[in-house]
């Protein structure tokens, strides 16, 4: 049977399901707050943090902080051969830079909300690279197009109008191994559109030759049978009550989610 010390960086919203798997042998976690049964971890640098793990025995590392995958972590602890549950740095473009993403999105024909060159009615979002605001009348699109235009000019000239979605908005938690995707039900999303989505997100991911091992999440909208993506983020969200996380992320390392029966 398998036997896995485990790393997790990050506040410990995972550690009670890693503590009920018959997997676990030694638990780690990085958090600034004691845990208990859990031995804690320092580190200044993600380097140093990969040489920490080579000592350890750690087998796997679950990065639950976006802070953490945002800045990188996986990219340091992959060239260092440390198994990390996270994104690389840059797949973490689809969540930092909408014009990366919606470039991908439209390629692999994923549902996105209309681009308006002149907003005929509102609510309307108001979108840039970075940032993303509902405007509710003219003025208000004036007033937060100058506002992003003092926070950065460089910035202001990416500004996009786009449809308001009105609908039920939903996210959707999915695991990637770098050849395999598995999603997770949504009791508000109906079987077969998930599917369809998920047909989508591995199509572009395995076409892209993302090379990632990690978990990703779709924010949605889902109106009229459709599911409208309007962004991704990366942090750990709690998995249904039925999932072993250590044998789940154990296959994803091994790239073996495939055999995975959920």
């Amino acid at each position: 049977m398998l036997s896995l010390n485990v790393l997790v960086v990050g506040e410990g919203i995972s550690v009670s399901k890693i503590r009920s798997s018959k997997y676990l042998n030694k638990l780690y976690i990085t958090s600034e707050k004691e845990v208990s049964d859990c031995l804690n971890i320092r580190f200044n640098t993600f380097q140093e943090l990969a040489q920490k793990c080579k000592s350890l025995q750690i087998d796997i590392v679950l990065v639950e902080d976006e802070k953490y995958i945002l800045q990188g972590i996986a990219d340091v602890l992959k060239i260092n051969y440390v198994n990390c549950i996270a994104v690389t740095s840059k797949w973490t473009d689809l969540e930092l830079n909408s014009d990366f993403a919606e470039v991908l999105l439209k390629k692999y024909n994923f549902d996105l909300p209309k681009k308006l060159l002149v907003p005929l009615e509102f609510p309307v979002i108001v979108k840039t690279k970075k940032f993303i605001k509902k405007a509710n009348s003219i003025q208000e699109v004036i007033d937060i197009k100058q506002d992003i235009y003092n926070y950065s000019q460089e910035l202001a000239q990416s500004v996009k109008l786009e449809e308001f979605v009105d609908g039920n908005k939903e996210i959707i938690t999915s695991i990637y191994d770098g050849k395999n995707l598995v999603t997770f039900p949504n009791a508000n999303i109906p079987p077969v559109i998930l599917n369809k989505y998920h047909e989508k997100l591995l199509n572009m991911l395995t076409s892209e030759q993302a090379d990632f091992t990690g978990f990703i999440n779709s924010n949605v909208i889902l109106k009229s049978e459709k599911l409208y993506n309007i962004g991704f983020s990366f942090e750990y969200r709690d998995l249904p009550e039925n999932v072993d996380i250590l044998y789940l992320v154990n296959s994803a390392v091994y790239q073996k989610l495939n055999e995975l029966t959920l």
